[in-house]
């Protein structure tokens, strides 16, 4: 999987290539950190889609005191997230993602003294 970037030019040959496994790690950080959820409670497959990445996601539902969002809500913005920072980490255009909610965790709330 190589990276190109339009208009870049260093003068120097060469090719920047991101490996599917390395694209892999990439695509969970982001997930992980979208969702607010551990690695152990997050999974994510790439898969090819005309040519674009396809990204799913299975991670579980995070309680929270109620901040009014809802679950097509966070969906969303893990979409987002995932479509940007891919784009801005691994120049990888993403056509689709999906997002599987399973489980439920609570959240950890943290005191500061």
């Amino acid at each position: 999987m190589s990276v190109e970037r339009a208009g870049a030019s260093t003068g120097v040959a060469g090719a920047t290539s991101v490996e599917a496994r390395a694209l892999h790690r990439i695509a969970l950080g982001i997930a992980r950190d979208a969702a607010g959820v551990g690695l152990d409670d997050i999974a994510v497959e790439l898969g090819d889609r005309r040519g674009d990445l396809r990204v799913t996601v299975v991670v579980p539902v995070v309680l929270a005191r109620s901040d009014g969002t809802t679950l097509a809500d966070r969906g969303e913005v893990l979409r987002e997230t995932l479509v940007r920072r891919l784009g801005e980490l691994a120049s990888r255009r993403v056509g689709a993602v999906d997002v599987r909610f399973t489980g439920v965790r609570r959240a950890l709330e943290r005191r500061v003294a």
